[in-house]
């Protein structure tokens, strides 16, 4: 079948996701025998080189370039914009073409990987580029869905933000689903704007994508890629798709009557809306500064000794050898030990570390570099104003706070009567190790209000007293708003929760729990109860030292 490409005779600039390889790959060769500029974004540098000498060895095309790019990662969707841009030139055809069927896992961020991958990637990489899009105008965009697309009856929300449950096959299905729903969507706010937007179900392909897609070319079964790549070039420069869009195309170009589903107004922009805070496309750029004055048992924000290339450094092994890497041996041991005493808030404690993965008890024991953050001499001098010369650390935590996690929904105090006994002061540092803002934090109630705060249940375990508060009086709650590097201290009558991440990346704070010598910490509800640290003043982390721990 042959394509109208009377356009395509003035060069135009455009993006391919999974452009080495498969359908992507056809579709990259298409456009390049053209003339036009052509950018492949893929994961792997390597196989993107490979595909760039064959396509410029069978069109003679020059102009094809290799833009690092993994879906799986807003980072790095955000990354591979900014060196689009670097470029400074326009685009006119942007093609969302990679995809995964049957991984299982979550994305960096913490959604579920194969959603995330298909749609939320390519949302954000088209989110972050419409406004060249509509600059370079006319221009266009092509969603690669499926028929798969048609099955699903409603998007289950809260399966978006786990791990990939065992029938990956609906989370796939759900995938296609938005990306046609975001076709639509797009199509109806680029109105009137020469932007067109459409989707395309490729058919049954001879790809990678999965084993039963490979072997169906010895199998006689399926389409060629270069086939399966017709329907995506047509929309990308045939004349006659210059003005249509918001369409669903089979492999032969022809149109697919859209369920009900897609065309639900209110379920498209409530998909429009969750994409934009969980891609945190919503959020500003923070530059407000709220200072912590201590009305409200809240003090700061106070400095590490730290730069911020030392602290983005130190963060980062964090997340590569402490997070990842927990401490099995410890764990196992705090189990035996609880079993015996029959303490099932550490059980409880360890059984969450393990499976939530967002936060981490007591690393200070096992990670020198978690343990020299606590001893930071800003810190310290600060923690000493509170509670005198000799500080007891008894517990620490890291919170990993991935977008759309709400950590602790619950408003309640930090009191831990159940842990503590005996007189004596205590304090609690809250560390931001990442941007800490409004979108993704934590907030808490001015005292001015407590007295209507009523107690709705008290943990077990802790002691701690759980509020019931009123829609007006968390109207009031102020945000925790921190730079990397920066810290509060606050006191066991603060009244506060944490807040939905919808910033778009993940957050990381280290909580401190401090107290004096008089006071007694009673074991339990812990997953490595170990006698209390005496922190001492010494020098701040230096970073050279990370690598040898």
């Amino acid at each position: 079948m042959e394509i109208n490409t009377k356009r395509a005779e003035i060069m135009q600039v455009c993006l391919v996701t999974g452009g080495n390889s498969g359908v992507g790959l056809m579709t990259a060769i298409g456009l390049a025998r053209l003339g036009n500029h052509v950018f492949i974004a893929c994961r792997s540098a390597n196989k993107a080189a490979k595909a760039i000498d064959y396509i410029r060895q069978i069109t003679g095309n020059e102009n094809v370039k290799f833009l690092p790019l993994d879906l799986a990662s807003l980072d790095s969707v955000r990354k591979c914009v900014k060196l689009f841009n670097g470029y400074k030139l326009p685009l006119h055809i942007l093609v969302n073409n990679a995809g995964i069927f049957n991984n299982r896992g979550t994305t960096k961020e913490g959604f579920e990987l194969i959603w995330g991958t298909n749609y939320l990637g390519h949302f954000l990489l088209t989110y972050l580029l419409l406004e060249k899009l509509q600059k370079s105008a006319p221009s266009r965009i092509i969603m690669l869905a499926s028929d798969l697309a048609l099955s699903p009856s409603g998007i289950d929300w809260n399966l978006l933000v786990k791990k990939t449950p065992l029938n990956f096959l609906k989370l796939y299905a759900v995938s296609k689903l938005s990306l046609l729903l975001l076709t639509r969507e797009l199509s109806v706010r680029l109105n009137n704007s020469q932007v067109t937007v459409n989707a395309i179900h490729p058919g049954f392909v001879q790809s990678n994508i999965t084993r039963w897609h490979r072997l169906s070319k010895y199998l006689g079964l399926g389409i060629s890629s270069e086939a399966g790549a017709y329907s995506t070039l047509v929309c990308a420069i045939s004349p006659d798709y210059q003005n249509i869009s918001g369409k669903f195309l089979n492999s032969h170009a022809q149109e697919i009557i859209l369920p009900e589903i897609v065309q639900n107004q209110e379920l498209s922009q409530q998909l429009w809306e969750c994409s934009l805070l969980w891609a945190g496309c919503n959020q500003q750029q923070n530059t407000k500064k709220i200072n912590y004055d201590g009305t409200d048992e809240i003090w700061g924000p106070n400095s590490l000794t730290l730069s911020s290339n030392e602290i983005a450094e130190i963060t980062q092994y964090i997340f590569d050898n402490v997070i990842l890497k927990m401490p099995i041996k410890i764990l196992l041991k705090q189990v035996v030990k609880s079993f015996i005493r029959f303490d099932i808030g550490s059980l409880l404690i360890i059984l969450l570390q393990v499976f939530t993965r967002c936060f981490y008890m007591e690393r200070h024991l096992d990670s020198p570099v978690i343990l020299q953050l606590c001893e930071d001499k800003n810190l310290l001098e600060r923690l000493n104003a509170h509670l005198g010369d000799k500080l007891v650390l008894w517990r620490s935590e890291l919170w990993v706070n991935y977008p759309a996690q709400q950590l602790i929904p619950f408003w309640h105090q930090d009191s831990y009567s159940k842990l503590l006994e005996g007189d004596g002061k205590t304090i609690n540092a809250y560390i931001a190790l990442t941007e800490v803002n409004e979108d993704n934090g934590f907030e808490y109630i001015p005292n001015i209000y407590l007295k209507s705060c009523q107690i709705k249940g008290t943990d077990p375990f802790s002691g701690n007293n759980f509020f019931e508060i009123t829609d007006e009086v968390a109207k009031k709650a102020i945000p925790v708003v921190l730079r990397p590097g920066e810290f509060v201290l606050f006191t066991n009558t603060l009244l506060h929760r944490s807040v939905r991440n919808n910033s778009g990346k993940v957050r990381l704070s280290l909580t401190l729990r401090l107290t004096q010598p008089g006071v007694k910490v009673l074991p339990g509800y812990t997953s490595n109860y170990q006698k209390p640290v005496i922190l001492q003043s010494q020098n701040s982390v230096d970073p050279k030292r990370i690598s040898e721990k």
